[in-house]
């Protein structure tokens, strides 16, 4: 994942550093989503996979992160259908979109 911070922060009207802040917490709560949508998709449960799913797209959307909010919303799309059998591709994808971006921001 190539993320042009600075980029991103003009694209919503913000400075790089209060750009990165969100971005940091985003990763702190995302992470925690993440975790909980892949704890419920574990188990079989749908319903948790959507929220948790529709949580991250909804979160990176708003932060322009394009990348993961397309991913995020096809998962959610696929658990609302029950359609979870191809989910751990996407899922996993989604860990290292987070993956990537922690390296980013740290630097």
């Amino acid at each position: 994942m190539n993320l042009d911070i600075k980029a991103l922060a003009d694209d919503i009207g913000l400075d790089e550093a209060d750009y990165r802040e969100l971005v940091e917490l985003f990763m702190q709560t995302g992470m925690a989503d993440y975790n909980q949508l892949k704890a419920a998709l574990d188990e079989g449960d749908a319903g948790q996979v959507a929220r948790s799913a529709h949580t991250i797209s909804g979160a990176s959307g708003n932060l322009g992160l394009m990348q993961v909010h397309e991913v995020a919303k096809r998962v959610e799309q696929a658990a609302n259908e029950n359609q979870m059998a191809d989910l751990p591709a996407d899922v996993a994808t989604l860990r290292g979109f987070f993956d990537d971006i922690a390296r980013i921001v740290a630097v």
